[in-house]
C-alpha cells in the first residue's frame, strides 16, 4: 500500500498537559504465544515454552501505524543454545499472538529492522550474525531480496535505514569504516559509487547513518563521538566523499541518531550517558539531557517533533522529555535490564511502544482492543 503524506495524525499535546496525559495511559502486553497456537504466517511458540523466553532486540512502526515489527529471538527449549530469530508483525489493536505474523530467515541474531516510509508492507533487517540484509514484503510473509554483505563488501551488517524516499538503504556494519548503499528493489550495491569509506581511522568506525528529511544530507555517527555531515545525491545513492561539516558531539560512541520531523533538530545518544540536541541549521548544541546513570541505547522522537523518549541500559526508567525545553514530564518504570532497551513512537500518535519486562513488547497508549 502506497504510503501517503496527508495521513492525519493526532493533533499535537501542549507541554502543561503531558504530564497528566501520560500518567493516565494504558499500557499493553504484546507476548509470544503459550502453547502450540500457530500465528497467522506460520511458525508459533513451540509447545510448552514461556512467553517470556522471547527477547525482544528491536522494533519499529511502518509508516501507517497499523503494524509494528519487534524483532525477537527465541531460545531453543530447554536452554541449548542457537534458537530461532524472528520478526513478528504486530497488530497495535490486537495484543493476542494468534493476530500477528512471523517473517523468518535470518539464521542469527537480527540487529536492526525498518520499514520502508513509502510503503507500508515492505521492511528491511540485517543480522551481523549471518551478514546478511534481507528485504521482506509482510503481506506475503516472505523475501523478496537478500542482500549477503559478509561476502560481498566483507562487512557484518549491524544497521539500516531507508533514505525518506524510499529509494536506497544505508548500511553500516560491525567495528567498520564503510557505508553502503543500496538499492532499496533490488538490494544491490548503487552504480557508480555506492561504498563509502572514511579514511580518517582516527574518527573511530561508523555506528550510525541516516538520511535527512530533505533527502540530500547524511548525517554519520562514530565511535569516536564525532559527528559528520555529507553530501547525498538521492538520485545515484552517492555520498559525498568529503564531509561538509565535522562535530565534536560526544566523549565516546554515537549510539542512536534522529532527526525531528520538521528537520529542526538533530538528536544524539552516547555511551557517555548523555543525549544532545543540535539545531541543524546553525549546527549548535542547543540543548544536553544529563540525567542517566547510563549508556544511552535508544532515542525517539514523536510525531509532531514535541517530546523526545530515552532508554538506557540497565533499570533506569524510559523518559520522556519535552524537546524545546529539557522538562522530563513521565517516566516509564522497567523491572528487568536489557541491553539494548528499545523503543519507538508511533508516526501520527502519542503511542510509544518499547521493549518491556523482562522482554516482551509493550505500548503505553493503544486503544481497548477485542480479543
Amino acid at each position: 500500500m502506497q504510503y501517503q503524506s496527508t495521513i492525519q495524525t493526532h493533533p499535537s499535546l501542549a507541554r502543561d498537559q503531558a504530564g497528566g496525559f501520560f500518567r493516565t495511559q494504558r499500557t499493553r502486553e504484546y507476548r509470544e504465544q503459550v502453547g502450540p497456537v500457530t500465528p497467522r504466517g506460520g511458525g508459533g511458540a513451540a509447545a510448552g515454552s514461556p512467553s517470556s523466553s522471547s527477547i525482544v532486540r528491536t522494533i519499529a512502526w511502518n509508516a501507517l501505524g497499523n503494524r509494528i515489527a519487534a524483532v525477537s529471538s527465541l531460545p531453543i527449549h530447554g536452554g541449548s543454545g542457537g534458537g530461532t530469530h524472528i520478526i513478528r508483525i504486530w497488530n497495535p489493536e490486537r495484543a493476542d499472538a494468534r493476530y500477528s505474523t512471523e517473517l523468518k530467515g535470518h539464521t542469527g541474531a537480527i540487529d536492526c529492522v525498518a520499514w520502508d516510509p513509502t510503503l507500508s508492507d515492505r521492511l528491511v533487517s540485517c543480522s551481523s550474525a549471518d551478514g546478511t540484509v534481507r528485504l521482506w514484503d509482510a503481506r506475503l510473509n516472505r523475501t523478496l531480496q537478500m542482500f549477503r554483505a559478509g561476502t560481498t563488501v566483507g562487512i557484518e551488517p549491524v544497521f539500516v535505514r531507508f533514505t525518506p524516499d524510499g529509494r536506497w538503504i544505508i548500511m553500516c556494519g560491525v567495528r567498520a569504516r564503510i557505508l553502503v548503499v543500496l538499492n532499496a528493489g533490488t538490494l544491490q550495491v548503487a552504480a557508480g559509487d555506492g561504498i563509502f569509506t572514511d579514511l580518517r581511522p582516527q574518527d573511530g568506525d561508523i555506528t550510525r547513518a541516516i538520511v535527512t528529511f530533505s533527502g540530500d544530507v547524511v548525517a554519520i555517527g562514530y565511535s569516536s563521538g564525532i559527528v559528520k555531515l555529507h553530501s547525498f545525491d538521492s538520485s545515484t545513492g552517492e555520498i559525498g566523499r568529503d564531509a561538509l561539516v565535522s562535530l565534536n558531539a560526544h566523549r565516546t560512541s554515537i549510539t542512536c541518531l534522529e532527526f525531528d520531523p520538521w528537520g529542526k533538530y538533530m538528536a544524539l545518544g552516547s555511551n557517555d550517558s548523555l543525549v544532545s540536541i543540535w539545531d541543524v541549521q546553525e549546527l549548535v548544541c542547543v540543548r544536553t539531557f544529563a540525567k542517566f546513570s547510563q549508556a544511552v541505547k535508544c532515542i525517539s522522537i514523536s510525531f509532531d517533533g514535541a517530546y523526545m523518549a530515552i532508554s538506557v541500559e540497565g533499570v533506569e526508567p524510559i523518559e520522556i522529555v519535552h524537546v524545546e525545553t529539557g522538562e522530563c514530564l513521565y517516566s516509564v518504570p522497567r523491572s528487568s535490564p536489557f541491553h539494548v532497551p528499545a523503543l519507538e513512537w508511533h508516526p501520527t500518535k502519542y503511542w510509544l511502544a518499547y521493549a518491556g519486562d523482562p522482554g516482551g513488547l509493550k505500548i503505553l497508549g493503544t486503544p481497548d482492543y477485542k480479543r
